[in-house]
């Protein structure tokens, strides 16, 4: 252990440093995108599912194609809904796309990415599935909706350009 004022030096400050970057998520939030009317049209009265993410995979997960989203949900201290969006997709089949998810959080397919990686297991107890039922032919434009106007951490294409007001 330093002393004050001493500069930390080795493995100690590398496990700082590691510390420090294991809970740092840097969310933007853009209310003035959640009101777009298109979001609300588009989704409303479609019933959303929400599974706790955990291996084995839940039976409830169709093999249907949908939108789904990670979300992350402290649920403690008997406050209501205080909950992040981490991450918003689209899948042929959600069931199959929740296993290939299981594979990455163990680093166990081809390319894991690191901010999925790094979330799914460092908030592992806390992390939820969402889901709704899409068309096929309706996926890209649900998932442009709520990824582009949520801008969830783990997407890192979101089209907000132009769109925000700035005065």
């Amino acid at each position: 252990m330093s002393r004050y004022g001493e500069a930390i030096t080795g493995v100690v400050l590398e496990a700082q440093f590691a510390a420090k970057l294991k809970g740092e998520y840097q969310f933007r939030l853009h209310p003035e995108l959640w009101a777009t009317p298109e979001i609300n049209a588009y989704y409303l009265g479609r019933t959303w599912t929400s599974v706790r993410f955990v291996d084995p995979s839940p039976h409830d997960i169709p093999n249907e194609s949908g939108i789904y989203m990670f979300v992350v949900a402290p649920h403690c201290a008997a406050l209501a809904d205080h909950s992040y969006i981490f991450y918003v997709g689209k899948a042929s089949n959600l069931k199959t796309r929740y296993r290939e998810y299981l594979l990455e959080k163990a680093c166990a397919c081809e390319n894991p990415r690191e901010r999925v990686v790094r979330f799914l297991n460092h908030l592992e107890d806390h992390v939820f599935f969402h889901f709704t039922l899409v068309p096929q032919n309706e996926l890209d434009r649900a998932e442009s909706l709520l990824k582009d106007n949520l801008t969830p951490f783990g997407n890192t294409q979101v089209s907000i350009i132009g769109r925000l007001n700035t005065a």
